[in-house]
């Protein structure tokens, strides 16, 4: 299971060297690590959702805490000290492009803020939850997570915006092909969050960057879709992505 409070799974432990440990105390001396607050204690200071009951929002304290932060070194500080951040009032988990647009329509209709989730890395705090009156939608694209459509005479693959990094390859190797995009985050990033913040890492050389291997998509806005070209045409490689049903731009296919 995914770490709350950390990168990685719970089940891999990676315990620092005894070299390192000297190393750290004779350069800042003896630590004094405070014990880490249980999540059951955040969990009980989630105030009310602001949001109505919804078939599709979620907005038990579980799903909105999960949703609340990232997985920069901030986030981590603040989670393993309990710093509760202001959450958003409910999580919807869309298994279509039209329940996007329904929650999308919806959301514009009555003013809600919308945040959309992919993988949750967020090192940048895009994920942070803006204060002020208006209830928070933060609309997590996990279940978008499929190859929808595989044009081997083009190389084109269309992924759900949700798809993380091995679900991309996996899928992709079934029917000889890679993608051959691994950022630093890949094993809990996705499609839709490489197209939106330009991804790249230190295994980008070979193939490039993601813009160099998007070709295109759909993406859904508050006032409607919007079918994205790429600015000039893919760099050769072994096969290019499309996007489709994002909120905001977190889609890719």
């Amino acid at each position: 299971m995914r770490r709350w409070n950390g990168w990685g799974d719970e089940a891999t432990s990676m315990a620092l060297g005894e070299s390192a440990r000297a190393m750290l105390a004779e350069h800042l001396g003896p630590g004094h690590p405070t014990p880490d607050v249980p999540r059951e204690a955040l969990l009980a200071r989630i105030p009310a959702s602001g949001l109505p009951e919804h078939l599709l929002i979620d907005r038990t304290p579980d799903a909105r805490l999960a949703a609340a932060w990232g997985e920069s070194y901030a986030d981590w500080i603040r989670k393993r000290l309990g710093h509760l951040p202001p959450v958003p009032d409910g999580v919807p988990h869309p298994v279509s492009d039209e329940e996007v647009r329904a929650l999308l329509d919806l959301a514009h209709a009555r003013h809600w803020v919308v945040i959309p989730i992919g993988g949750g890395t967020s090192v940048a705090g895009h994920l942070d939850c803006p204060l002020g009156e208006l209830p928070v939608l933060a609309i997590a694209l996990t279940r978008l997570n499929r190859l929808v459509h595989l044009d081997t005479a083009s190389q084109l693959a269309t992924f759900g915006a949700g798809t993380p990094g091995p679900l991309v390859e996996a899928q992709l190797r079934a029917h000889g092909y890679t993608l051959g995009h691994f950022p630093q985050s890949f094993e809990y990033s996705t499609v839709g969050g490489w197209v939106v913040t330009r991804s790249s890492g230190q295994q980008s050389l070979r193939y490039g960057r993601i813009e160099q291997l998007f070709a295109g998509g759909r993406l859904q806005t508050p006032v409607g879709p919007l079918f994205c070209r790429p600015s000039r045409p893919p760099a050769p490689g072994p096969i290019c992505a499309r996007s489709c049903s994002a909120a905001k731009g977190a889609s890719a296919s």
